[in-house]
């Protein structure tokens, strides 16, 4: 059997033979990147359902706790568990939970209930949004107009498949 020819030349890249046109950046600068990412993700998720709370205070004469409660307790944060650990990664109020009860919950799944601990975050994170006024008028930032794919991709953290 004859050996065959390399007809490319070989490239600084990994597994995958692309090299990576960000190399320069070091693996600590890449993950305050995607960081950054997913807490402007989840806090533009936060400002959406803030509004929706203040909708429904506002429109339906609904209490505002009990339109917190409704409103983050059926959303994708908290419905999803792997959307609950980019609550707990992301959110300031990581720890609601365990002040408002003492103890964490263990009737999950994997002994832990982590939908109980990302609503709290996120309840908490929700009703600190609506507290801090100016609803109505909220800017949008400019990467939630992008997408999050176009948005990752302008961050590096997400490649174009190749034909």
């Amino acid at each position: 059997m004859a050996t065959r020819k390399r007809t490319t030349k070989p490239t600084k890249g990994g597994s995958s033979g692309f090299a990576n046109p960000r190399h320069e950046r070091s693996q600590e600068e890449q993950h305050d990147d995607a960081m950054r990412f997913l807490r402007r993700e989840y806090y533009n998720a936060v400002l959406s359902l803030a509004q929706e709370v203040n909708n429904l205070v506002k429109d339906e004469g609904m209490d505002e706790s009990d339109a917190i409660h409704q409103v983050v307790d059926g959303s994708y944060w908290v419905i999803y568990t792997h959307a609950n650990f980019q609550v707990l990664m992301c959110s300031d109020h990581h720890d609601a939970y365990m002040e408002d009860f003492g103890d964490v919950p263990t009737e999950g799944r994997d002994g832990l209930n982590w939908a109980a601990l990302a609503y709290a975050a996120m309840a908490r994170d929700v009703s600190e949004r609506i507290g801090a006024g100016d609803l109505e008028e909220a800017p949008r930032h400019r990467a939630a107009r992008r997408g999050p794919v176009r948005e990752a991709r302008r961050l590096g953290m997400h490649s174009r498949r190749r034909r």
